[in-house]
């Protein structure tokens, strides 16, 4: 019996809905500031990376797979991805809990965003809600562990949840690429590095990758491209199959299995023209996503994602990075060409 045929992505992991609250300044506990705006958006890994990856292609098939509650929130996810005609046969609406939400608190004065977190059905998300024969896309992004209870748990035989999944994945034919959640309490090494032989592309930020690397503080000066090597050569030594890419402001550096490499520098956003820092970490992986199925050269990949994340921080609502608005966004906002 033959395969079957392959194509699209899979986007897997936390699904989140989001209230923003912009206040006046985060006061001191205890203490009260102004509420100015209110808005609620859908969030989580799986859900921005779909989202990005149908506004970059909509004749891309994707298909989602997670755990949501059976209630309003969970509706209104599975209408977003209804209406982009995303496969939702693997998103789980589950009438015994709450979908996943966060209230966001957003300081006017430096618009950094403080997260209270319920994880609703995410911490439900196990292997057995994985079906790679029904689920026919050609790539897996599992994201975000470490947010996941079921896959951050414990197995017996490939030692955690998701490293099983990744396991099924590449059995199945699928390429995959994982990315974590920033927990400065996390074990990283015990708790990330028994799924990275089963990952393709490791696609994480620059604290991150010091976290596994068992460095749990890093300064700017730090984050130099000898330094980021040195995080990307340790990953691959640990299983990562084709690449690791680490992401930063000022950059993002690609080393593959072979011991090649790309650095390319960020944009160069001003600050007061920054609407958001939320998501750009997806959009960038996302964009670099896409890139590689495209079999873009390696610069491209890094210079696309950053292109993605920039527009996200700029929260513009231009439909396509493809094309005209990528190259206006590099000539705008480079310092200079890729190294």
């Amino acid at each position: 019996m033959s395969s079957p045929t392959r194509a699209g992505v899979a986007c897997a992991g936390h699904w989140i809905v989001e209230h923003l609250h912009t206040v006046s300044h985060y006061p001191s506990e205890g203490e009260h500031a102004i509420i100015s705006t209110q808005v609620k958006s859908l969030g989580g890994c799986a859900y921005n990376v779909i989202r990005h990856l149908h506004d970059l292609d909509p004749d891309l098939f994707l298909y989602a797979i997670g755990i949501i509650g059976d209630d309003d929130d969970g509706h209104e996810i599975l209408n977003d991805l209804h209406r982009r005609d995303i496969d939702t046969f693997q998103l789980h609406a589950r009438p015994e809990v709450a979908t996943a939400h966060a209230e966001i608190v957003i300081s006017s004065e430096n618009r950094r965003r403080t997260s209270f977190y319920s994880p609703g059905g995410n911490r439900l998300l196990t292997p057995d809600h994985f079906d790679f024969s029904h689920c026919l896309a050609g790539w897996l992004h599992l994201g975000s562990l470490l947010m996941l209870d079921g896959l951050d748990a414990p197995d017996s035989e490939f030692g955690t949840g998701a490293a099983r999944v990744l396991h099924l994945a590449k059995e199945a034919g699928l390429v995959t690429s994982l990315d974590l959640i920033t927990d400065e309490k996390a074990d990283y090494q015990a708790m990330i590095f028994p799924a990275l032989p089963y990952v393709d592309f490791l696609i994480i930020n620059a604290i991150e990758a010091a976290r596994c690397c068992g460095i749990q503080k890093i300064s700017d000066e730090d984050l130099i491209q000898q330094r980021l090597s040195f995080f990307a050569e340790r990953l691959l030594t640990q299983g990562v199959q084709q690449g690791v890419v680490i992401h930063f402001p000022e950059g993002a550096l690609a080393m593959t299995k072979d011991g090649s490499a790309a650095f390319v520098p960020g944009l160069k956003l001003p600050r007061e023209q920054i609407r958001s820092f939320s998501g750009a970490g997806d959009a960038f992986a996302a964009a670099f996503i896409y890139a590689t199925l495209q079999d873009w050269p390696w610069e491209k990949r890094l210079q696309f994602g950053h292109c993605a994340a920039g527009q996200k921080l700029l929260n513009e609502r231009k439909p396509l990075l493809v094309g005209e608005r990528n190259l206006e966004l590099q000539e705008k906002f480079s310092s200079k060409e890729p190294t």
